[in-house]
């Protein structure tokens, strides 16, 4: 994959429900998945990704003048059919929110296993997730005890 950032979701399309992928991302995903077709994710749905990880970040209630650095990673699911025995190639795709947008890190191959659901997790900075915590409890009242 190329060294310089590849927007996935720019800050303007953020709530663009009709934001398509560009020519760019198209070509970085097709390159990251090689010739796998199935157990990969297609540009359109790395576009989704991206808005589910924003959302994320809107439950959270982080700002966001704060939220450059959030990473997120989706690892596709395996496998539906009970008959297969056998681990499937897959891929995931990492995304990490910037400045301008999200942008994609990764596309990495992965084992996808047989009725495994998509694996999604989220990394945030120490700085961040404080934020997040203290967010979270503000509108609590301690009962004396």
């Amino acid at each position: 994959m190329a060294k310089t950032a590849i927007v996935v979701l720019s800050k303007s399309d953020l709530n663009n429900a009709n934001a398509a992928p560009s020519r760019v991302l198209i070509d970085a995903v097709a390159d990251g998945n090689g010739r796998a077709s199935r157990f990969v994710y297609s540009p359109e749905e790395v576009v989704d990704l991206a808005r589910r990880a924003e959302r994320r970040l809107e439950r959270s209630g982080l700002p966001q003048s704060e939220r450059v650095g959030f990473e997120a990673t989706f690892e596709h699911e395996g496998p539906s059919a009970k008959s297969y025995k056998f681990t499937a190639t897959g891929r995931s795709v990492t995304l990490r929110r910037a400045v301008k947008g999200w942008v994609l890190v990764s596309i990495d191959e992965i084992k996808a296993y047989p009725a495994q659901a998509e694996r999604v997790s989220y990394r945030a900075t120490p700085k961040q997730i404080e934020e997040m915590q203290r967010r979270a409890v503000a509108d609590l009242t301690p009962l004396a005890a």
